[in-house]
């Protein structure tokens, strides 16, 4: 069972590449071979620290976790009366051998987006990548749809420019700090993509938020807090995912209208927004998708670095992300205004 546990790990599913793709991606595939050399020999050592590790945690497992069990368990029983209970020998320990174990696939993964991924985000212009980078909080948090938070966790942050409009994005987790007698954790209230656009020259009018539905309580607080009034909206397929509020009725009219909330919904659908909130603020964009997928990420330890299908798999996911500027088609503010 534990080497099950050991070996699960939810991966990319790599597409087949046909040779009208590869055609495609051939000039930077050819210019990457060398990285891709030096990467299979990181690789093949980082395998073969994993592969070793695990067959010392397997054994290691069986034989400690019924004693950590057993402590648990008198734990447990010698403090009934307490509210926190010091237990937790046994998650303590098989978690820090996860950890343990599963590190050299960490160490290759960033190994592989440092000398990856700058690259291939230079494809789509003058972007620049940074692994233990993140979008800034001091732009996303006057959006008004940032969660209260404690601790800002983000990797994977890019930042440029892309058909005029100043983009930057990366995967974020959000957490926020909980106190019980003898305890303090940290529990997650928004892990997925941080998205912001920077239109630059324009500048909306007002300030336009969508959250995703969570009901009349959430209605009425919101109202009150935020200072926005409930903007009512004609799609009932659109108003049964997002709830909108706004300070400028009109403004909020032409940005959310039936060709916006169609791209809405198709992005709803695409990144299966369960946790999906969009501002249209001073002259920004901000969107934030909730989602347990790991963007960025080459293909698991056993594979080649030399397959071709991981880069093609990262230019897909930063393209699809690049592209949200295309199908919004965000309004010009000074065409209400004339």
């Amino acid at each position: 069972m534990l080497r099950r546990f050991l070996n699960w790990r939810k991966e990319r599913t790599l597409p087949p590449v046909s040779d009208e793709r590869l055609a495609e991606e051939k000039d930077f595939l050819d210019n990457a071979k060398d990285k891709l050399a030096k990467l299979e020999i990181i690789r093949r050592k980082k395998f073969k620290i994993f592969s070793r590790r695990k067959k010392l945690a397997v054994p290691a497992a069986v034989v400690l976790t019924p004693v950590l069990v057993f402590a648990d368990y008198w734990l447990l029983m010698l403090q009934r009366s307490s509210d926190d209970s010091a237990a937790g020998l046994t998650f303590a320990f098989l978690g820090g051998l996860y950890w343990w174990v599963t590190q050299p696939r960490r160490d290759y993964a960033k190994a592989y987006k440092r000398k990856i991924l700058p690259s291939l985000a230079k494809l789509f212009g003058n972007f620049t990548y940074n692994v233990d980078g993140r979008v800034p909080m001091h732009a996303m948090r006057p959006s008004k749809i940032v969660p209260r938070h404690d601790k800002y966790e983000s990797e994977d942050f890019f930042a440029g420019e892309y058909k005029g409009v100043g983009i930057k994005f990366s995967e974020v987790n959000l957490k926020q700090k909980q106190r019980s007698k003898n305890k303090t954790r940290y529990v997650t209230v928004f892990k997925g993509l941080a998205i912001l656009l920077d239109m630059k020259s324009k500048r909306f009018l007002g300030h336009t938020i969508l959250d995703y539905n969570k009901g009349k309580i959430s209605e009425w607080f919101k109202e009150r807090s935020l200072d926005l009034k409930r903007a009512n909206l004609v799609d009932p397929v659109f108003e049964g995912r997002f709830d909108a509020y706004t300070n400028d009725q009109v403004e909020a009219r032409y940005l959310i209208d039936p060709t916006m909330m169609e791209r809405l919904n198709g992005m709803y659908e695409e990144y299966d927004g369960n946790k999906m909130a969009a501002a249209f603020y001073d002259s920004k964009m901000l969107i934030l998708i909730s989602s347990k997928h790991n963007y960025f990420e080459p293909a698991r330890l056993e594979i080649p670095a030399t397959d071709p299908r991981s880069i093609l798999s990262m230019k897909k996911e930063i393209g699809e992300i690049l592209s949200i500027v295309e199908r919004l088609e965000i309004y010009d503010p000074y065409e209400v205004q004339k």
